[in-house]
């Protein structure tokens, strides 16, 4: 989530580190004794003060509260698609427990739980909004639990510190002026500053409590009937506590015994709402259950029936793509080994993620308009995990063959380009002087003859001549194939490019030793190509490091400059960093490039080496 302040406000990473410590087996029965504990404190506590809150009712509105958000909670968390609404739920129970301690009769519980009373509204704004995903799914959302929320908890907490007594009575809290003494009162007291916040405090809260049903209407207008039948308890609640709310704000000054009424309803609401929740998670489950046994019956009966097909009849869309990552190479296919993107922050497509323990397994990409099926694509892609995960081997099969064959036609193409430029250059410049050297021997041997002088002066100006074809013969060569590389290897080679090169490079190695002809070409010319590229692009400044180690059967390489970099998503990698990469996967190798604007450019790769080879030092 891009909001922090939303995602700080949720309170749920406490949990989420915690809960790992815990066995899977025993986590709902620990959560369900944490929640039962924390009902008992609260109630016990209510139980020992008689001003306690509603009257006649106080224990039993504490344990209800509690209870009912923990058992949702945990029943929730029995589904992996309802798991983090059951989060969400167990939270808010467990909040509660806390927050309802402001029915004691001693001082320090009882200041503890005013002081957590200000969190209450945001915390039932945030759980009708979340519901039933777990999450505030859209912006809009997120910024107004956030803002509205995080100004009245601040509100709130400056009442608390200026305010001996409760700022003002509650539904829950009707002991004012003769409630125990306020622990946080800091001594500060000014009518006018408490007036004003009391204002303000009122104002975020009406704001949460009348915009978070609101909101979860809209939603309902616009939303696929499913989610309708699953949110629709939640909105009659939601609707219900925003009219108690309003009932109860308006009567608070004017009729108080009225005004305790609607608080005692609006109090009964909050019971009802992890009710509601519950409902209507019953229902999308009834529905998931009913939309996946079509679906798991299809995927039965059809044993070669592609995933994508299956998932796009039963949501009746016809865009729908799935998408497979490529292990170690940070791109996308699909089942055909066809290179797919998977849009970011595109507001006409939305994007499932389909996990085994936290590995992406594949992306189903679909009209943004069905986005309220993502629990159903996402419980579909549990059902079909196991043929999803073969349907990515066999997808980053066929990339990988579509790869080699068009790697191995560059290749070709490459040997050609080569062949024809030595071709070239042979027949512009070798045999050129050649024929030049015939014509000459041919004069010469005549001069000889006829002005001997002549004649040994044109000798020694055609053995000038060939010492200089023999120099052209040597550079040609040295250009398919440098003789350093031959004689001495991969990283003597290297040191020898990087002392010639213009910018300052150094060449680090570590248990280097000789590999076959194929690998040390492979990997001379790419860091060849690296090198030159940062004499290119690196700019002003810049300098690089090639490092060169072996590794559990394998020659690794890097070559890093600290230069300007480049944003690969918006650069066409060009034909230089193509044939390195072909020169690399063409001897079984891997290789990826690493750039950010401002932060250099990193090629680095590897090449499996046979045990002979790795033990040649």
């Amino acid at each position: 989530m891009s909001d922090i302040a939303a995602s700080r406000f949720r309170g749920l990473p406490v949990l989420q580190r915690v809960e790992p410590l815990i066995p899977s087996r025993s986590r709902l029965p620990a959560l369900a004794l944490l929640g039962a504990a924390g009902a008992a404190l609260a109630g016990y506590l209510a139980s020992q003060n008689p001003h306690a809150a509603p009257a006649h009712a106080a224990v039993l509105v504490r344990v209800a509260i509690i209870v009912t958000f923990i058992a949702a909670g945990v029943y929730a968390r029995t589904s992996r698609i309802q798991k983090r609404m059951g989060m969400v739920l167990v939270a808010a129970g467990l909040y509660c427990a806390v927050w309802l301690l402001n029915g004691a009769a001693a001082r320090l519980p009882f200041s503890v739980g005013v002081l957590f009373s200000g969190l209450a509204v945001p915390m039932l704004a945030y759980v009708i909004l979340a519901h039933p995903s777990g999450r505030l799914e859209r912006r809009r959302d997120r910024r107004f639990v956030a803002v509205l929320g995080g100004a009245g908890v601040v509100f709130w907490g400056l009442l608390v510190l200026t305010a001996a007594q409760p700022p003002f009575r509650t539904p829950l809290v009707l002991c004012g002026p003769r409630c125990p003494q306020n622990v946080f009162f800091a001594g500060m007291r000014s009518a006018a500053l408490g007036d004003a916040l009391k204002a303000l405090a009122w104002l975020c809260w009406g704001a949460l409590a009348c915009g978070a049903p609101l909101l979860l209407v809209r939603r309902m207008e616009s939303a696929a009937a499913p989610l309708r039948r699953a949110v629709l308890p939640v909105a009659v609640a939601a609707v219900a506590n925003m009219l108690l709310w309003l009932a109860f704000f308006a009567t608070h000054a004017a009729v108080p015994g009225v005004s305790s009424g609607f608080g005692a309803a609006y109090v009964e609401t909050v019971i009802a709402m992890p009710l509601a929740i519950l409902l209507g998670l019953g229902l999308e489950r009834l529905f998931l259950g009913r939309e996946l046994a079509t679906f798991i019956n299809d995927l039965v009966q059809t044993t070669l029936a592609d995933p994508q097909v299956l998932m796009a009849n039963a949501l009746d869309d016809s865009s729908l793509r799935v998408a497979y990552p490529r292990r170690g190479v940070g791109s996308y296919v699909d089942a055909s080994g066809a290179p797919i993107a998977v849009p970011v922050d595109d507001p006409d497509r939305t994007v499932v993620w389909i996990e085994r323990d936290r590995h992406q397994v594949a992306a189903v990409i679909y009209d943004s308009k069905l986005a309220d099926q993502a629990r159903f694509v996402q419980a579909a892609g549990a059902a079909a995990l196991m043929r999803l995960e073969g349907a990515q081997l066999e997808a980053d099969l066929m990339a990988s063959t579509r790869e080699l064959a068009a790697s191995r036609a560059r290749l070709i193409d490459a040997a050609n380009d080569e062949r024809e430029r030595i071709e070239r250059d042979l027949h512009d410049g070798v045999q050129q002087q050649l024929l030049g050297l015939r014509l000459k021997l041919e004069m010469a041997g005549d001069l000889l003859k006829q002005e001997p002088g002549r004649g040994r002066r044109m000798v020694a100006s055609i053995g000038q001549q060939m010492d200089e074809l023999l120099a052209s013969v040597r550079s040609l060569a040295r250009g398919i194939y440098p003789a350093l590389l031959v004689e001495h290897g991969v990283q003597e080679a290297l040191k020898s490019s990087a002392r010639g090169s213009p910018v300052p490079i150094s060449v680090r190695t570590h248990g280097i030793g000789r590999y076959s002809r194929e690998v040390e070409i492979a990997v001379y010319f790419c860091c060849l190509e690296a090198l030159q590229n940062i004499a290119k692009h690196a700019g002003e400044g810049a300098e690089g490091v090639v490092r060169l180690w072996d590794h559990q059967r394998r020659l690794c390489f890097e070559v890093r400059d600290s230069g300007r970099g480049f944003d690969p998503t918006r650069v066409d990698p060009g034909r230089g960093l193509t044939n390195m990469r072909d020169r690399i996967e063409a001897v079984g190798g891997t290789m990826t490039v690493d750039s950010r604007e401002g932060h250099g450019t990193s090629v680095h790769g590897y090449i499996p080496v046979s045990q002979s080879a790795a033990l040649t030092r």
